[in-house]
This record gives C-alpha cells, structure tokens and sequence, in this order.
C-alpha cells in the first residue's frame, strides 16, 4: 500500500506548443470515450487492442500520451455509467477542459532545481521551471518519496509523489486486567506463553467500608436535625412587616428627574420591597 501527495505547484507560461499539446490531449480523450462507447468497452487493454493504432496514426504526438488519455476516458465512462446505473440522467460524456496527464515515464524534472521537461513529439519538448517552496523541497529532497503521474492544467501544474506506507504495528503480547477489590489480577500473554500476575492493593475493601459505616452513622445521626428549620423560623417578624412599608419621601424625590423633566412612577420588581425598608430605616 502506497500514500499518495499532490503537489501543486501555481505557473504561466508562453509556450505555444504546450497548448497546443493541451489541445491535442483533450481530443485524444474525446475519440477514445467515442471509441469505447461505440464497442461497450470497459477495460484499458480492450481500448488499446481497439484504438491505439487508430489514434497513433491520427494524432503525432509524443506516443505514451496515448494510454494516459486511455486512462482518463475510461474514468469519465465510469462516471457517466455509474449515473446511468442509478436511474439519473447523463448526457454522453465530452471533456471541455484543456489538459494533459502523464505518467513518470513521460516526463523529465530536476528535483533539486524545478526544472521540468515536457516532451512535446519526437524529440520536441518544453522546459519549465516549477517554483519550489519548502514544503515542495521537503518532498522532493526525499528519496522515499517517488515520482508518480504530472497533470497540467492551464495555470497550474500537479505532481502526484508516493512512497510505500510504513508497516502496521504487530505488538509482541497482549495483557488482560481484572480489577478487585482487594487486587488487580491479570494475565500476560506472548509468544512464549502466558503469565499470571497480581498486584495487592492494600486494604482497599477496608476503607470503603470504613468510609460508608461512617457516611451511614452521621446519616442516621442528623435524620432528625432540624436546627436550620428553627433557625429560618425565629427571623423577628418585624423585618417581615417593615418590607411591606411604601417607600418614604425621600425615595420618591430619588426617582424625580432626568435632564429637567420628572419620570413617571415605575412598577416594582419582586424582591425590591428590600430598598423601600432600607429608605424607611434611614
């Protein structure tokens, strides 16, 4: 198993022969889902048997372009099947947009510099130079990491690296643990075999039940406590009346102006009768 990075690298150019492969590359795609849709193909080899020559004779192009417009046309296909098969509607498939896939084979790049080189025909071919950031750099300077396919796209370039995923973790044994009151118990098991073991707690079980014939004792013991009752009952019932006062004078005249014009009487919010008693008693 492989892990895949793409790397995107964000480039203009003025190279008409590579537009021009652009161009020729998307045809190449277009006649090949053509060709495949025409004999109910399926699979790359049966599209190569039935139209490289076909294609090969047609376009003058750099020849390993040819199976990688295979390859696209069959994925556009599989899509367009696949709407089919769920009862949806989907036009025959046709690729608009310029571009051009190829695989390691096909191009050149210097990964120290950026230097790319595209191959065009026959010994035709376009120079690029990508701009490498760090992060690129921290790929490319990476030997684990291989070249796979290129995918160009007007103003932008795309370079799939991968590298062979690192190995799963195999562990050595496996240990099993019961936890007790009094112990923790378990087992160790390898390839050598297996092993009891148990580590002592130390008198876990006596604490625990120290700790609820205490709980349970002090309980039973304030069952019938009922001092805080007493307490909120004994508050002097003149605090009780004096709340119930209207406020003073001298609150009223509190609440009388703003900016010169006096303001109407506001409604009282429970639990403010506690302000009138405070203005009463001063």
């Amino acid at each position: 198993m492989d892990i895949h990075r793409a790397l995107v690298f964000q480039i203009r150019w003025d190279a008409p022969p590579l537009d021009w492969l652009l161009a020729e590359f998307r045809l190449l795609v277009n006649e090949s889902i053509r060709i495949a849709l025409r004999e109910d193909i399926r699979s790359r080899a049966r599209l190569a048997r039935a139209a490289y020559q076909v294609l090969s004779r047609r376009h003058v192009v750099y020849k390993q372009y040819i199976p990688a417009a295979f390859e696209v046309a069959l994925a556009v296909l599989n899509a367009h099947r696949r709407r089919l098969n769920r009862k949806r509607r989907s036009s025959v498939p046709f690729m608009r947009r310029l571009m051009l896939k190829a695989e390691n084979q096909t191009y050149w790049l210097d990964r120290e510099t950026g230097r790319l080189r595209i191959p065009v025909r026959g010994t035709e071919g376009v120079q690029l130079h990508l701009p490498l950031s760090e992060w690129h750099r921290s790929f490319l300077s990476d030997p684990s990491w291989g070249l796979g396919s290129l995918t160009v796209v007007p103003g932008k370039i795309i370079l799939v690296v991968r590298k062979q995923a690192p190995k799963a973790y195999e562990p050595e044994g496996a240990i099993a643990l019961d936890t007790n009151e009094d112990s923790l118990d378990g087992v160790v098991a390898s390839g050598g075999g297996m092993v009891p073991t148990s580590l002592p707690l130390g008198g876990v079980r006596r604490i625990q039940a120290t700790h609820f014939r205490r709980r349970r004792r002090l309980a039973a013991k304030k069952a019938h406590d009922r001092r805080v009752m007493r307490r909120l009952l004994s508050i002097p019932k003149s605090i009780v009346k004096s709340s119930t006062r209207p406020p003073s004078p001298a609150c009223r005249s509190s609440r009388s102006t703003l900016n010169g014009r006096r303001r109407p009487a506001q409604c009282v919010a429970p639990g403010a009768e506690i302000g009138w008693a405070r203005c009463s008693c001063a």
